[in-house]
């Protein structure tokens, strides 16, 4: 015990060696992992790759501070053991070093068969069959050449990474160390910390920053074998265990599929009558027009109420609302970006699902499957980093043809600017914009495009000139200090879109382009909305589209709504009527009587409304009327097709995960 305790009880010259030399092992391995690369894109450099060298000091430069990072959190965790003897440190330098260099070799021979770096596919080792995975890497990868370049990386890592922490810890003990050089030991762990985090502004580095150029292949090099098998335990560790195919079913109250489908008014008993009841069966005659599609960073519905000439948050948009389709009662289904993605393209509630251990298996119901099935090219374009959650991966397993991002449009675009999270949103707007006027006319295309200018820390191009908003005029919550710059980033986003609609209106393309825009979530400083009045605006977001024509019947738009029910309106508009789930209704049919049950904002949160109630879904003590001061009754068929609707697609995306992955249930 008492050693042990003397092991924590570092003497102040102990920790000034220790940091010392964590810091110089430190820079040798992250040299050695930069060296690693170089050998890994000339080994795997695709022919031709011309086009390639332009990023290359990009990649190279990422990588690098990459390996800086993975190299100070290992000396900031292993310094307390590095300042004692050399037979000690030498041992822990081993350690370090050849950790560091299997890690290179696995993500090396990793990447020359999956072309990615170490995912959370490497885990599959432990769910599957491991004996069955074994056999299959003995017989699949050159185990000789392996074991050579096993031995040759670990040698060389070592012999480095020894050599100078010799020559280091030995200079570091002959000098003696006076009482102001401990003052290095502040500036040595700041240090650290400063590389480990890897950048001076902002956010540290992470999984976004992996996207650094637009080419995929460089991309791929960046992370280390480090980094990127933290990524993969990260993405591993946090995705959705799918668990068994009745969990979502008993949440909402049915102990089976077909109860809940008897609920919803589907008759099938089996799993496949189930499914195939869900799907759309409508006549599929494609009118081969385009589909730009906007998730608008927190495009909160509330600032739509307040605008006017003092309180101008719309902007341009203001002016092209009065030809669009407003639909004003209409809900997100969830709290946040990813999920609501997730929730518009592939009708999960289960969330996350497309990244982590089920990232490759296919949702062929999604939108974007649809839209290939129906001879769409598919597009998905953000002005962030699409290594955010995978998206530079998943989304091409999922049916995009083609993933752009900030570094595309740093590509496309040199000297754009942008803030923490990627680039202005005007750059996505102006390379869809030239998109569609480079798409051929007998080939539609539906682009996804999700904005990040609408986000803390609200920032605002240089160029561009904020509004001066009052507060005091401000007739929501004014609690929040963030409020001002956060509706200058909301108009800015306003603006933009607004341009770019205007701009395919006029273009060659407008005549046969639909735009449509929602919001992904709520604002987070427009207030708590403790109130039973501003209840009804905690999910609001809009819906808007343009190039639908004249709405048949106008009162379709004060309808209570959710993204549930956004594709089942667009695609009837493509003369798409199959291929997707029905998660909703149409929003162009005029409202009747017999589909009144069906006029509700179905969220995947639990909240559920109709045009003049809301309530949290299976709770009859938690029905509000709207707005407060009417009447409204219980209506427990109304809230039971509620709970099944959002049960059912709980059910499915469990199911389909179960019978791709052959899950024994």
């Amino acid at each position: 015990m008492t050693k042990l305790l003397a092991l924590f009880l570092v003497p102040p010259r102990a920790v000034l060696h220790g940091l010392s030399l964590g810091v110089c092992l430190g820079l040798v391995l992250a040299v050695w992992f930069s060296l690693a690369r170089c050998f890994m894109l000339a080994y795997y450099w695709p022919n031709p790759g011309a086009d390639l060298w332009a990023e290359l000091p990009v990649a190279l430069l990422m990588g690098f501070r990459f390996d800086l990072k993975m190299g100070a959190i290992a000396a900031l965790l292993l310094f307390p053991l590095l300042g004692w003897r050399w037979r000690m440190s030498a041992v822990v330098i081993r350690v370090w070093a050849s950790v560091f260099a299997v890690l290179a070799v696995i993500n090396f021979y990793y990447y020359g068969f999956y072309k990615l770096p170490i995912d959370s596919v490497i885990f599959g080792l432990a769910d599957d069959d491991t004996v069955a995975v074994v056999h299959t890497i003995w017989q699949d990868f050159p185990m000789l050449q392996i074991a050579v370049v096993l031995a040759l990386a670990v040698w060389s890592a070592n012999a480095a990474a020894l050599q100078v922490g010799q020559r280091v810890l030995g200079w570091l003990q002959s000098r003696w160390v006076r009482a102001w050089h401990l003052l290095w030991i502040p500036v040595l762990l700041l240090l650290v910390l400063m590389v480990g985090k890897g950048t001076l502004k902002g956010m540290a580095l992470q999984l976004d920053n992996i996207t650094a150029t637009s080419k995929p292949f460089l991309n791929n090099v960046i992370p280390n074998g480090v980094t990127a098998l933290y990524n993969a335990w990260d993405a591993y560790r946090t995705s959705t265990d799918i668990g068994e195919e009745d969990a979502g079913l008993k949440v909402y109250g049915f102990q089976t599929y077909q109860e809940a489908a008897r609920a919803y008014g589907i008759t099938a008993t089996t799993p496949q009558g189930v499914q195939r009841a869900l799907m759309a069966s409508g006549r599929n005659q494609p009118n081969g027009k385009n589909l730009v599609f906007f998730q608008m960073e927190s495009w909160s519905a509330e600032p739509f109420k307040y605008q006017s000439k003092d309180m101008d948050v719309l902007a341009g948009l203001n002016h092209q609302l009065d030809h669009a389709w407003v639909f004003n009662n209409f809900d997100a289904a969830h709290h946040g970006t990813h999920p609501a993605l997730e929730a518009i393209l592939f009708n999960t509630p289960v969330t996350p699902i497309t990244n982590g251990k089920y990232r490759h298996i296919q949702l062929d119901w999604g939108v974007p499957f649809a839209f290939k099935k129906a001879g769409y090219d598919t597009l998905f374009v953000t002005s962030g980093q699409s290594g955010w959650r995978e998206l530079n991966r998943v989304l091409l397993t999922q049916s995009f043809d083609e993933v752009m991002d900030a570094a595309t449009l740093r590509a496309k675009y040199p000297g754009a600017e942008g803030g923490i999270w990627g680039v202005w949103d005007s750059y996505m707007f102006r390379a869809i914009e030239e998109r569609l006027a480079q798409q051929p006319k007998d080939r539609p295309l539906f682009i996804y495009a999700m904005s990040t200018t609408n986000h803390p820390p609200y920032e605002l191009p240089s160029d561009y000139k904020p509004f001066t908003f009052d507060i005091q005029k401000w007739p929501g919550d004014k609690g929040s200090e963030h409020l001002i710059p956060n509706l200058q980033t909301y108009r800015y986003a306003n603006d933009e879109l607004a341009k770019f609609v205007a701009a395919v209106e006029g273009s060659a393309a407008g005549a046969r382009t639909l735009v449509a825009a929602t919001g992904d979530h709520n604002v987070r400083t427009f207030g708590q909305y403790a109130t039973p009045e501003s209840q009804v605006l905690r999910q609001q977001v809009p819906f808007v589209v343009w190039g639908a024509g004249k709405l048949a019947c106008p009162r379709a738009l004060q309808q209570a709504a959710s993204h549930l029910d956004m594709f089942p309106t667009l695609f009837p508009m493509l003369g798409i009527g199959e291929g997707y789930l029905m998660t909703g209704r149409d929003l162009a049919a005029c409202p009747t009587a017999q589909n009144a049950a069906e006029s509700m904002a179905v969220t995947f949160v639990g909240q559920a409304r109709t045009n003049n109630a809301i309530w949290s879904m299976g709770s009859a003590n938690t029905l509000a009327c709207q707005p407060v001061g009417s009447v409204c009754e219980w209506a427990p068929q109304q809230d039971a097709k509620a709970r099944a609707r959002v049960a059912l697609l709980d059910w499915n995306i469990r199911h389909h995960i179960h019978q791709a992955t052959h899950l024994k249930h």
